[in-house]
């Protein structure tokens, strides 16, 4: 008998059809910034588990009981498409977009624009909304 199992959660997996119909929506907490070059700087609060957070508070490392800045510079590439995140662009568009923009192949365009969009995701700067998933 195991005192502290803990039940993993299952998460049905999406078909690649269903994560490019998705359409990524940018977090409301993120301040960005065009620089005098076109690319844009993210602002955004440093997302730490409650226990850290809670040794920061203590230690002094949060001004005014807000949690510390982080800055991500955007590239040409990336600043295309953040630009295109409005929560009615799917992957799939982001994606052609992408091709279309620096003339490569379809499926690698889909999957640097998945990947980058992943990695924004992670990072808690954008959520995705699932067509035909859940709620209409």
């Amino acid at each position: 008998m195991k005192l502290f199992s803990k039940k993993k959660q299952i998460i049905p997996e999406m078909t690649r059809g269903e994560a490019m119909a998705c359409k990524p929506v940018k977090n409301r907490d993120i301040t960005e910034t065009r620089m005098d070059n076109g690319l844009i700087m993210l602002s955004y609060p440093l997302r730490l588990k409650p226990l850290f957070a809670d040794v920061a508070k203590r230690f002094g490392m949060w001004k005014d009981g807000s949690p510390p800045i982080k800055r991500l510079e955007l590239d040409e590439m990336g600043t295309l498409v953040w630009d295109m995140i409005d929560g009615k662009n799917s992957v799939r568009k982001i994606a052609a977009k992408f091709a279309e923009k620096y003339q490569v192949l379809p499926r690698e365009a889909e999957v640097a624009a998945a990947s980058f969009l992943r990695d924004l995701g992670k990072r808690g700067l954008i959520a995705f909304n699932a067509a035909n998933h859940g709620s209409k």
